[in-house]
């Protein structure tokens, strides 16, 4: 799941861009119950594996650190951090209401 699909554009001197400001990831909720999972070692600097043990696939990388307010993939996960897993029926639902753009 491609995450600039839920930023507006603007045109500026003729040159379509995404609209970093104003964008639907905040509407994300979580209605149906999450899990957990707990950082390891070969998970540091790879959120992309830890999408893709918790949903077969690395698309929802970007998510887990947002749910969880991971900014710096780099400096903020450590081994022993719990991690909020969305449940992938959040994930759904989020994409089919708040794609602003196909």
């Amino acid at each position: 799941m491609d995450r600039t699909k839920f930023y507006y554009t603007n045109t500026v001197d003729g040159q379509v861009e995404l609209d970093y400001l104003y964008n639907n990831l905040t509407k994300f909720q979580m209605d149906y119950p999450a899990g957990y999972y707990v950082v390891r070692q070969d998970d540091l600097m790879r959120p992309d594996m830890i999408s893709y043990k918790n949903y077969g696939t690395v698309n929802f990388w970007w998510l887990i650190m947002m749910v969880n307010g991971i900014q710096d993939i780099f400096t903020d996960l450590e081994v022993g951090l719990t991690l909020t897993i969305p449940n992938i029926l959040d994930i759904y639902t989020f994409k089919k209401k708040w794609t602003a753009r196909t």
